[in-house]
């Protein structure tokens, strides 16, 4: 049986005068363009740090860190929270290409420009990545054609292009490429190699998020699958598991440290995870050798044999993370006023109209698409390729419904089967007599059979009908809005978790809280102090920073999240600083703009260490 890579279907068989070396360089002229009309489109951006997510800013914050001085191992943020700091559970895998660029860079443009051109490039460069590796992927699954159309796909679908815009330097980008390159091993002819991929990549991802443990679940139930019917594959298989559980326990050792695999953290790779991913690699082979290959029946009891080794051991090691839900972690009023708020953590039963058509769509065109392919296609190798990414997609569409965001993982799985089938049209149109009814029939599938023309038409279709949330009114986290702070002494403010990480980066000022789930005490603070009364929040915020309390408290009435407070507690702090009423123990700083800057005072017959507050 043929096993070329580029094995594809009768109908959709290459030309001979185009050659390898040509799809390649278009596919790289393509991502060129792409980084250069970006680079366009966000120009106003490039004179300052204009981050999109507070995240990116916390993201450029830790690598600063880290060139200043901070333990390679130490990913927690000194000025939140303070003194006790604010835990983070961040890998440094995201932070060496940004930190690299501008250590290569400062010399020449110096800190500033330096940085600058670091949060607008590796954004793109990690795009070049992601474009190279599905190019080999649609390649492998369907030929050169078929993967320079699902080049033309991926450089053209907002929704993945969102998390690779210039100064989107957090990590989803990276969790996307993690799953190209898996998609890469899982159609890689080389049995063991493509098992030894898709584990590698699994275990970077879980380096950078624990999102990945599904992906990992699904990677291995489809590699097992895959085998029980093709003893051939059993060699991806046991690649895979001994790469995943290795490679992972390795990563944790370099970049956590030699006490990481002992301490149980939910909502990272830690103890909790990883003993059952090396009981997945060591049970995996062993069982395979001693109950043999030759027969369904017993690849199907060797492979059992390697999960449940690694069920039995999570039960074991699991402890707390056993509930399935780290959050949980974080107290009832932070869970219920903070993380059941963030949309792009929830499902997709809690998303508006809008968002729903815009995760499915994609998404099940893809799975559509791709059950065509395998359907038609003719040689065996090949037709089943394309059922190994309908199974992948098929798991990676639940995730995504169970998650929003990531549906832009689903969404680079469907890339493949959507440009097969775009393909296939395009080549049918051309066989019509009438020129007007090709460019015109041809057009329309390019502009509504397409990721982007999915979303856009579903966007004109659902906008009358979707409740959207109101947009702020202004940029709160501006470097300019916020340059009212550069004229306060270092203190420590008490601010809206959103605008922490802005905070961070654009000033010396500490901050109590940010949008990041481990300092579970400080986003407690920050949330009760805004919604409490004035006296009782006189009460959280005095007694702050181990009873020195916070010396100023920042607010923007235009966040959405400030928004949140007053609409929920109109009795509260945030409600009055709102109609201009502070109360006595707040001096108002006199500034221009949205944001709004209060002394803390001490009334006369009070102490400064208030009761401190208790999580």
């Amino acid at each position: 049986m043929a096993s070329s890579p580029a094995a594809e279907s009768p109908s959709l068989s290459q030309k001979p005068s185009i050659a390898g070396w040509q799809v390649g360089g278009a596919a790289l002229l393509a991502w060129l363009l792409c980084c250069a009309v970006m680079l366009w489109l966000f120009r106003n951006g490039l004179t300052g740090l204009d981050f999109r997510d507070p995240d990116d800013a916390m993201r450029l914050q830790q690598v600063r860190d880290w060139l200043d001085g901070q333990a390679f191992w130490d990913v927690s943020q000194h000025r939140v929270n303070p003194p006790a700091g604010g835990p983070m559970h961040w890998s440094r895998i995201v932070d060496m290409p940004i930190a690299a660029l501008i250590l290569l860079l400062r010399p020449f443009l110096g800190t500033a420009t330096a940085e600058l051109a670091a949060c607008a490039l590796v954004p793109l460069l990690t795009l070049g990545g992601l474009t190279g590796t599905v190019f080999l992927a649609a390649r492998r699954a369907g030929g050169r054609i078929v993967a320079l159309f699902a080049v033309a796909l991926l450089l053209t679908t907002p929704t993945i292009l969102v998390q690779f815009t210039p100064f989107r330097i957090d990590h989803h980008g990276w969790q996307i490429w993690m799953a190209a390159i898996a998609l890469c091993g899982t159609l890689d002819p080389d049995r063991r190699r493509g098992g030894a991929v898709a584990g590698l990549a699994l275990a970077v991802w879980l380096q950078i998020s624990s999102e990945a443990l599904p992906y990992a679940a699904l990677f291995a139930g489809v590699f097992a699958l895959w085998c029980w019917f093709d003893r051939r594959e059993v060699r991806r298989f046991c690649a895979f598991a001994v790469t995943l559980g290795s490679s992972a326990l390795l990563l944790l050792l370099l970049l956590r440290g030699p006490q990481a695999p002992l301490i149980r953290q939910c909502d990272a790779l830690s103890a909790a995870y990883i003993w059952p991913l090396m009981a997945f690699a060591l049970a995996t082979p062993l069982a395979l050798r001693l109950i043999g290959t030759d027969s369904l029946q017993r690849r199907f009891l060797a492979t059992a044999t390697g999960g449940v080794a690694a069920i039995g051991i999570f039960l074991f090691t699991g402890g707390s993370c056993l509930s399935g839900d780290p959050f949980k972690a974080l107290g009832p009023v932070a869970y219920r006023l903070w993380y059941l708020q963030v949309k792009e953590g929830r499902p997709f039963w809690e998303q508006g109209l809008l968002m729903s058509g815009i995760i499915l769509l994609p998404t099940i065109m893809g799975l559509f698409s791709t059950i065509i392919a395998a359907k038609r296609t003719k040689e065996r190798e090949a037709r089943v390729r394309w059922i190994m990414i309908a199974l992948l997609l098929g798991g990676a569409l639940a995730v995504s419904i169970l998650v929003l965001r990531a549906m832009s993982v689903a969404h680079v799985l469907a890339l493949p089967g959507i440009a097969w089938l775009l393909l296939a049209i395009f080549r049918h149109i051309q066989s019509w007599t009438r020129p007007a009814a090709r460019v015109l029939v041809s057009a329309a599938v390019a502009i509504l059979l397409t990721p982007a023309g999915l979303c856009g038409a579903w966007v004109l279709a659902a906008s009358g009908v979707s409740q959207k949330e109101q947009p702020e009114t202004a940029n709160c986290r501006a470097s300019a809005i916020l340059a009212p702070l550069h004229g306060l002494p270092k203190s420590v403010l008490f601010a809206p978790l959103d605008l922490g990480p802005d905070i961070l980066v654009r000033t010396g000022h500490s901050v109590i809280g940010t949008a990041h789930h481990r300092n579970a005490a400080g986003i407690t603070a920050v949330i009760e102090g805004f919604t409490a009364p004035p006296d009782k929040a006189r009460t959280i915020i005095m007694g702050l920073n181990h009873g020195r309390g916070a010396d100023y408290v920042v607010t923007c009435h235009a966040m959405n999240e400030v928004k949140h407070y007053r609409a929920d507690f109109p009795q509260s702090l945030a409600a009055d600083l709102e109609r201009n009423k502070p109360p006595r123990w707040l001096q108002q700083v006199p500034t221009k703009g949205p944001l709004h800057i209060y002394k803390v005072v001490v009334q006369p017959g009070t102490k400064a260490n208030a009761t401190p507050f208790m999580q």
